[in-house]
């Protein structure tokens, strides 16, 4: 039975376009890839989600790129939130989940910035309560964000259904007990998901 559903917010409620980003601020495509990869691949963003300051972060990644992009790195630094759109098949799936009087929350890797574009969420006054990577100082896939999330908020591991882009993090909280699902962009995988566990939402058309 399901009670609760937890929503990560990147790729899943918020879609994050950092192609896109990291293009926007330079003029060649070598130096969007380099951009990119520097920016979201490598350590420095994962420290933001720590809790890391932005500052220090940007210093870091600029240590690894060719001074040419400084102030590429310093614009898309300054402007990336402005990159995230929501995601209108997710957000309309949570409105009809709250419609069927399940509380709804939100389990993210994500930095200080959220209180700048939280309001982005279209399904955010819906949402129970958000715990959140900077404020806890832990990151998934580690088990005891998963574990803080169930003290938070008196929730039954086995009565929640979790969605999150990056397969790691569901292996995760499947071994703390949720039901979860792997979402890869197909709202219609996802209903038939819930549908399978028990909760009566509408196939997609």
């Amino acid at each position: 039975m399901v009670t609760a559903v937890i929503f990560d917010m990147g790729n899943i409620l918020l879609d994050f376009h950092t192609r896109e980003l990291a293009a926007a601020f330079t003029s060649r495509p070598e130096d969007a890839d380099l951009l990119y990869h520097t920016m979201f691949e490598g350590p420095d963003w994962l420290t933001l989600d720590r809790g890391g300051l932005e500052e220090t972060a940007l210093a870091h990644m600029k240590e690894r790129l060719p001074q040419r992009l400084w102030a590429a790195a310093d614009q898309a630094m300054a402007h990336w939130d402005e990159f995230l759109v929501p995601n209108p098949e997710v957000n309309q799936l949570a409105r009809e989940l709250d419609g069927l009087g399940l509380p709804l929350y939100i389990l993210s890797n994500t930095s200080h910035r959220f209180y700048r574009f939280r309001e982005k969420i279209p399904v955010l006054p819906q949402i129970k309560g958000t715990l959140l990577s900077f404020e806890e100082h832990l990151l998934k896939p580690d088990l005891d964000i998963y574990r803080r999330l169930f003290a938070r908020f008196g929730l039954t591991p086995g009565e929640c259904f979790f969605i999150d882009d990056c397969n790691t993090n569901i292996e995760a909280a499947r071994w703390c007990g949720m039901q979860a699902f792997h979402y890869q962009n197909n709202i219609s995988k996802l209903r038939a998901a819930l549908r399978q566990a028990g909760v009566p939402v509408a196939a997609d058309d």
